[in-house]
């Protein structure tokens, strides 16, 4: 197994390259070496966690497709730290072969914290497990419980297994493998995954390797201080404005091309990302991913309040009732949030402080005005708590898809005219 692992310390950037080793001798040599160094840098944990998950397949209690190139040589290399999701334990990218992918691994939950333990332990130790019928029961009431949705057949056979076309029919082995499951189907992620592959709004998964899951790697839009980095040119505000336009339309697809509209509650512009070749825009980061009536569950969930904020989940905002009660659904929606957030980018006491993907010299008056009407739809002083109004929605999605036409169209002459007479391209 190839690392190629990146460690910033006081000192400066060192870099170190090990390659053709096997996940577990890798963790034992820089273990050894960096213990007290490097203890609390993310390098040392994900060394960690490899280790242990690859000492836990070779004793036979993790399983999947992904651990046997996980922790050989010559499988799964080059694994780099990618920026932690609430939640998880770890996130690292790596390459299988030629394909780039991104292990994600949820931190362990107790059994309280669990839906519902999958066995229950009899008196002499002994475990029970459900039965078929019964663990498909249960996935049914885990699915509801989390998304609202009731399963189909293929859905339900989709994640009642590891492999979709192997039935696992040895007592021991299917044991196992409901034991590897149970924790991979108490994440949101997971589910949210698998249940809408076919929507290309979200990471394809690829495989697992016990309470690891892998997606494919997906190229996360620029942080705010990197696009603030770019150049004020037209060329570079083409490209805002098209990056826009196709957040845009996945809000769209989110809002009217699922079951029912999704809410992504924890929005930041890293959190959205293109495909490697693609052309539409995916949301990476799916815990506080959920329909509408289960974010609405969340927040109206009764709980006392002494402010609004104490009912918010997340971007996800409400209001705290004259009773002192959570007892409001959702408020704000998608759209409000990201021109909030996104758009105009971060402000205090209503002045932005930090410009976002859409302030600019080229940004129009009229421009800024609807920005600002769709990041407050009812000018409050306080937190935005309003959903944007199907109008400004409307007008905003027509007036950035005009202006990234006229500037692609300008740059296109530009490139034409500057062939034509300086022979440069």
């Amino acid at each position: 197994m190839c690392l190629e692992c990146s460690l910033n310390t006081l000192s400066g950037a060192i870099l170190f390259q090990v390659k053709s080793i096997s996940c577990v001798r890798l963790v034992s040599e820089i273990q050894g070496i960096f213990k007290k160094k490097f203890k609390r840098s993310g390098w040392f944990r994900l060394f960690n966690l490899c280790g242990r998950k690859c000492s836990t397949h070779r004793e036979g209690n993790a399983i999947g497709i992904l651990c046997e190139p996980l922790c050989t040589e010559k499988g799964i290399h080059s694994l780099a730290c990618e920026t932690l999701h609430a939640g998880k334990e770890a996130v690292f990218s790596a390459h299988w072969e030629a394909t780039r992918l991104v292990f994600k691994a949820s931190r362990t939950k107790t059994p309280s914290e669990q839906f519902e333990s999958l066995y229950w332990v009899d008196a002499t130790g002994l475990r029970h497990f459900p039965s078929e019928e019964d663990f498909a029961n249960m996935i049914k009431d885990l699915v509801v419980s989390k998304l609202n949705v009731t399963l189909s057949r293929h859905q339900l056979e989709r994640l009642a297994r590891l492999r979709t076309h192997r039935v696992e029919t040895d007592v021991v082995r299917r044991r196992l493998e409901m034991e590897n499951l149970w924790p991979l189907l108490q994440e949101n992620e997971y589910l949210i995954t698998i249940l809408y592959e076919d929507r290309d709004v979200f990471p394809q998964l690829i495989g697992t390797c016990g309470t690891f899951y892998a997606v494919e790697y997906v190229r996360p839009i620029e942080t705010p201080t990197t696009v603030l980095a770019l150049s004020d040119s037209k060329p570079e505000w083409a490209k805002r404005l098209k990056l826009a336009v196709m957040i845009l339309d996945l809000l769209e697809e989110l809002e009217t091309g699922m079951p029912e509209p999704f809410h992504i509650c924890d929005v930041k512009i890293n959190h959205f990302g293109l495909p490697l070749g693609g052309q539409r825009l995916k949301f990476l980061d799916l815990d506080a991913v959920f329909p509408r009536t289960v974010v609405g569950r969340v927040i109206a969930d009764g709980k006392s309040c002494e402010k609004h904020e104490d009912c918010d989940y997340f971007d996800c905002r409400s209001i705290c009732s004259r009773n002192m009660r959570c007892e409001t659904p959702v408020l704000n929606d998608n759209l409000q949030i990201v021109c909030e957030k996104i758009f105009l980018g971060w402000t205090l006491s209503g002045t932005i402080i930090i410009p976002g993907l859409l302030m600019s010299e080229h940004t129009t008056s009229s421009l800024a005005v609807l920005l600002r009407q769709c990041a407050n739809p009812q000018s409050d002083a306080n937190l935005p708590r309003a959903a944007a109004s199907e109008n400004v929605k409307k007008r905003l999605y027509s007036m950035l898809s005009e202006m990234e036409q006229e500037y692609a169209a300008l740059n296109s002459l530009s490139r034409v005219f500057c062939t034509a007479v300086y022979g440069l391209t």
